[in-house]
């Protein structure tokens, strides 16, 4: 028989409560923890942020601009020509700088490339004859010629190795590149940039 009367009230004891505050605060605790790990994670082995500096790049990328860089590319050598990559010039002849480079890529490994007549022109593995790359990514009063430094260390036209990239800025007459600096090995691309962030009104895949 149902007993009719006044409802139960279960006490909680302050010690419950206690452990019941302990218990929200160590999961939110490990929740940012591992949200921590994840943008770590991230950062070292996914994406990074890099700062455009100088005007190797334009009229594509400005100084100042901010772009996310793909890394996992980098684990595969994963590239194709007209990538902008992350380089790293420490110790090349013709760079003495700390800061990384950001340039274009034109020639792949095994590739000859020529540089002659204001443009640059490939032969690919086993081909008899060069074509013109075609650049629409280049302003178009932009000439493509090599320095005399450059052609005195055969670098206007240069058979690549297995793991070497031709590189270039889109500023053809202010970018310190592949022309001077040589070829660059896959263990000098550090990322390949995908996305500008800033400025937010130049938001935009490259």
């Amino acid at each position: 028989m149902k007993k009719h009367g006044k409802d139960e009230i279960t006490e909680v004891k302050p010690e419950d409560k206690k452990n019941v505050i302990i218990a929200s605060i160590l999961d939110w605790l490990i929740a940012i923890a591992i949200g921590v790990l994840v943008g770590v994670l991230m950062v070292v082995f996914v994406v990074q942020r890099d700062n455009v500096s100088g005007d190797s790049m334009l009229p594509n990328l400005r100084s100042g601009y901010v772009v996310m860089t793909d890394k996992v590319s980098t684990y595969f050598d994963n590239y194709d020509r007209g990538d902008i990559v992350i380089l790293d010039g420490e110790n090349m002849v013709g760079y003495n700088h700390e800061e990384y480079l950001i340039k274009r890529i034109v020639g792949l490994p095994g590739e000859t490339v020529r540089i002659a007549d204001g443009h640059v022109y490939i032969r690919e593995p086993g081909a008899a004859d060069f074509y013109m790359l075609e650049e629409p990514y280049l302003d178009v009063s932009v000439v493509t010629t090599v320095m005399s430094s450059g052609m005195e260390r055969g670098y206007d036209e240069i058979t690549l190795g297995e793991d070497e990239y031709y590189c270039l800025g889109d500023n053809r007459p202010v970018s310190n590149d592949s022309r001077n600096l040589g070829p660059f090995s896959a263990d000098r691309i550090r990322g390949v940039a995908f996305v500008i962030i800033y400025p937010f009104n130049e938001f935009k895949f490259i």
